[in-house]
């Protein structure tokens, strides 16, 4: 019976402390230590060259879309470099890019077109162009994403401090899409914001990122959230990595049913993955990046696996004592308001918040047998991975 107990608080604890206890504590040392929005300089020297990277497959629909915002972009033409990077595209992406880029409004644009005629998968185009770019920063957006348009020149006076490596942008949606998955990214977004305040954000939004060339790094042809692996490798070399919630990036595609169960199944094995490989960001040298790793993103994964514990560990316990029983009866009326939202899909904000919260923990448990079976691969998913 001791054992039980046990082994229910210290489950029931760390699903408390990760969604609760985490936000709350981040919070309270920030007003502790009193940090504040680090300051961009505004000091007036000479902007970095930047390498705009594009990984592009089947992108039709929104391609012509993205080049044309790039062109109302606020930074000098002499600075910037458009790197659109074809792989093995099977509709007119690589046609529409070129009919687009011979309008007027993009003159002034320097476009390099790398067309792989081979669909060798994103993370492998990435590796085999990124180690070529010659500019002083390399920046990534998804075709999907617009900019806004002092988004260059806001990370630009970012890297003129020599401890910034990385640069990431808030993430805001063009049509109204689903209320729990805004809900789900204002908090992300939140959290992001504290983290970089505290040290270093942990992960990007892959809608648009920006780094330091020289500290890039070939990942693993297995990767499968090189947003996060990415920034996170930047910090291992010991440069910070900050969020800019005044850089936005509008994702203009609406994610579809089917879309968003694919997209979380792959960003669920890419959290077990990445849990496992960046382990060293555990090692207390980092300091509050490494107390927030571990919080965050290294507890998600696991957090499928403490529900089911704590479950079954105080239903065994409710059999010798009636203390248990309110206590599984709670977790039954939170799986049970779950289960009927996802087929209600009843207008109420914290049931959608309680519906979002379990099935992402499901999904996330679903993900990680996927993973193991070895089900992932490196080729492209039209989710927006």
């Amino acid at each position: 019976m001791i054992f039980l107990m046990s082994i229910f608080l210290i489950s029931s604890t760390l699903i408390i402390y990760h969604h609760v206890g985490y936000p709350v504590l981040l919070k309270l040392i920030t007003k502790v230590q009193n940090k504040k929005r680090s300051r961009m300089s505004n000091n007036k020297s000479e902007l970095p060259s930047i390498g705009l990277v594009i990984p592009i497959y089947n992108e039709e629909g929104v391609l012509a879309d993205k080049l044309r915002n790039l062109a109302f972009v606020d930074y000098p033409s002499d600075k910037l470099t458009v790197h659109l990077i074809f792989d093995g595209c099977t509709d007119r992406s690589y046609d529409v890019a070129k009919n687009t880029l011979r309008e007027p409004l993009l003159g002034t644009l320097n476009v390099s077109i790398h067309n792989g005629h081979e669909n060798l998968g994103k993370l492998a185009q990435l590796n085999r162009v990124l180690p070529n770019i010659t500019a002083d920063i390399t920046a990534l957006s998804d075709v999907s994403a617009l900019l806004s348009i002092d988004a260059l020149q806001i990370a630009a006076r970012h890297f003129q401090n020599a401890n910034t490596g990385a640069v990431c942008a808030t993430y805001r949606f063009l049509s109204n899409g689903a209320a729990q998955e805004k809900s789900y990214w204002q908090y992300q977004c939140n959290i992001k914001k504290t983290e970089s305040d505290l040290g270093s954000t942990l992960g990007a939004h892959g809608a648009f990122y920006l780094f330091r060339s020289a500290f890039f790094r070939p990942l693993p042809i297995d990767t499968i959230n090189d947003d996060f692996v990415l920034p996170c490798s930047i910090i291992q070399q010991g440069l910070r990595v900050v969020y800019e919630p005044d850089m936005i990036a509008v994702e203009l595609e609406a994610t579809e049913v089917e879309q968003d169960l694919s997209r979380r199944l792959r960003i669920g094995a890419g959290n077990f993955q990445q849990s496992i490989r960046l382990m060293p960001l555990l090692n207390p040298k980092y300091g509050m990046t490494a107390f927030m790793f571990f919080s965050c993103k290294w507890m998600r994964p696991f957090m499928p696996f403490l529900f089911l514990i704590a479950l079954l560990t105080s239903s065994l316990a409710a059999v010798h004592t009636l203390w248990f029983i309110p206590i599984v009866a709670v977790q039954c009326v939170v799986y049970g308001i779950a289960i009927l939202q996802h087929y209600f899909k009843l207008n109420h904000s914290l049931l959608i918040k309680v519906h979002y919260v379990i099935s992402a923990h499901f999904v996330n448990g679903l993900a990680i047998s996927h993973y193991l079976s070895g089900k992932y691969s490196n080729s492209w998913r039209k989710s927006h991975d």
